[in-house]
């Protein structure tokens, strides 16, 4: 079959009829599922048309999607789909606009809009630059390359042409820095071992500005980026930013922030104290998918100096405009082709506002303070780490204290084959633990009721709570 023969309607009423079928589920669809072996399907000779090949996609895996954007998908930090997001990004797929510079269509005002948009949800400065990127992983890479381009042209390097070896000695300083500034790290040609995890507040992920500080200094004129976490994932604790980034600024060091999800914490007065001093970074890297709920790969990275971002990122071209040629986005960051990710996120901050969002922040945040005193309540359960943001984080414990690694994972397993749960395993304080994150805009009350029945259905029966050493309590 040939696409003009097709019927396109036909298709698209299929389509949003399955949506709206899936959609209905999620509330009671296990947010996390095992899939059956893989098993390749041939090739049609002639093709099904659309209708019949969405048709058999659902006959086929229909109840193997896993309810990922449900109200109890907590292992990962992600969000889920808000109703404005989900239909704008419906139509960012009709429209699929080529989102560079061309003087082809407004997209590109489109994209300048969304990302100012989100410069004005957070209170940054205007002397930041926004960049879109496919997410949290891409925009640390971003802000780390441009950190590289910035930190050679101060010392007579242009690394986009001589290469990362030009800048030796390269140093990343962190505390518990995100697995994605490694992968970031490994992908600028940095090094994944350039990246010192620098000593942290005692019980807490939190750096300790001093240990930054003296690293700093006995390192002397060798490059530096800092990098200070805003939500970390196992306890979401924040660095001292201000402290941070003043530091960095005396030692000519380059301040990056991964604000994954914590950059949200401005969007609400009771926990923007969690974020002061993060407008001294050089460059911010977040993601749209998490508390702001909109459709996977929708990262963002602002920075003070779009003029490294772009000699690092340019297209060189006879055929492409240069990077000052206006708002060429295509020299941004590393894709050149891509959707048009900023119309949902357009779409839902003109659908919500300033005040929407901050709710979303506040429940979310509201319900993991809550989650966390109902399971340090639980009978073989033991908070490991305050609430601070919307990370709960807690162990297994018996009457000997803290269980071994195996039994936590066992543990886990079930829960997640009870399928009203999804949570993850970590370390925190050098033990085994569980933690999980709150933020989808459809988690209620009724969700964290359903949560605890799960934890204490799965947890063996008589199990017990030791007292907490002195040593081992949390600040």
């Amino acid at each position: 079959m040939h696409p003009e023969d097709d019927d396109a309607g036909a298709a698209l009423a299929l389509a949003d009829a399955l949506a709206r079928q899936y959609l209905d589920t999620l509330s009671t669809r296990p947010p996390a599922r095992r899939p059956p072996p893989y098993a390749p399907v041939p090739l049609p000779e002639d093709g099904l048309g659309a209708r019949d090949a969405l048709g058999a996609l659902w006959a086929r895996h229909g109840e193997g999607f896993s309810g990922n954007p449900g109200p109890r998908y907590w292992a990962f930090v992600t969000g889920g789909v808000t109703p404005a997001a989900l239909a704008g990004d419906w139509l960012t797929a009709a429209l699929d606009q080529n989102v560079q510079n061309f003087n082809d269509g407004t997209a590109v005002n489109v994209e300048l809009e969304a990302l100012d948009l989100l410069r004005q949800l957070f209170d940054l400065p205007e002397a930041f630059s926004v960049s879109p990127v496919s997410g949290g992983t891409m925009a640390n890479f971003v802000g780390l390359s441009a950190a590289v381009q910035r930190l050679g042209r101060a010392r007579g390097v242009d690394v986009s042409r001589q290469g990362i070896a030009a800048l030796p000695g390269l140093r990343i300083l962190s505390g518990e820095s995100h697995a994605s500034i490694g992968k970031a790290a490994a992908m600028a040609g940095i090094g994944r071992d350039q990246v010192e995890s620098l000593a942290r507040l005692p019980g807490r992920e939190a750096v300790n500005p001093g240990a930054v500080r003296a690293r700093l200094a006995a390192l002397g004129d060798t490059p530096a980026i800092v990098v200070g976490n805003a939500g970390t994932v196992t306890t979401g604790d924040f660095d001292d930013l201000r402290a941070l980034g003043g530091i960095a600024r005396e030692a000519g060091a380059h301040f990056h922030v991964d604000g994954a999800f914590g950059l949200f914490a401005r969007a609400t007065p009771s926990h923007r104290h969690l974020t002061e001093g993060i407008e001294l970074a050089d460059t911010i890297a977040s993601d749209a998918h998490k508390f702001l709920n909109v459709p996977q790969e929708s990262g963002f990275v602002f920075s003070r100096h779009p003029a490294d971002q772009a000699e690092m990122f340019k297209s060189v071209s006879s055929y492409l405009p240069g990077p000052g040629a206006g708002p060429a986005i295509q020299h941004w960051g590393p894709e050149t082709s891509r959707r048009l990710r900023g119309l949902a996120v357009w779409a839902t901050l003109q659908a919500y506002g300033r005040s929407g969002y901050a709710a979303i922040v506040e429940r979310c945040t509201s319900l993991a303070r809550a989650m966390g005193a109902r399971v340090d309540a639980l009978p073989g359960f033991r908070l490991m780490a305050p609430v601070r943001y919307n990370v709960v984080c807690f162990e297994l414990v018996g009457e000997e204290g803290p269980v071994s690694e195996a039994e936590v994972k066992c543990f886990v397993d079930r829960v997640s084959a009870d399928g009203r749960l999804f949570l993850g395993p970590s370390r925190f304080l050098g033990r085994p633990c569980i933690r999980f994150a709150i933020l989808n805009w459809r988690t209620s009350e009724a969700d964290l009721d359903i949560a605890v029945e799960a934890l204490a259905a799965c947890r063996p029966t008589g199990a017990a709570r030791p007292a907490m050493p002195a040593a081992q309590a949390v600040s």
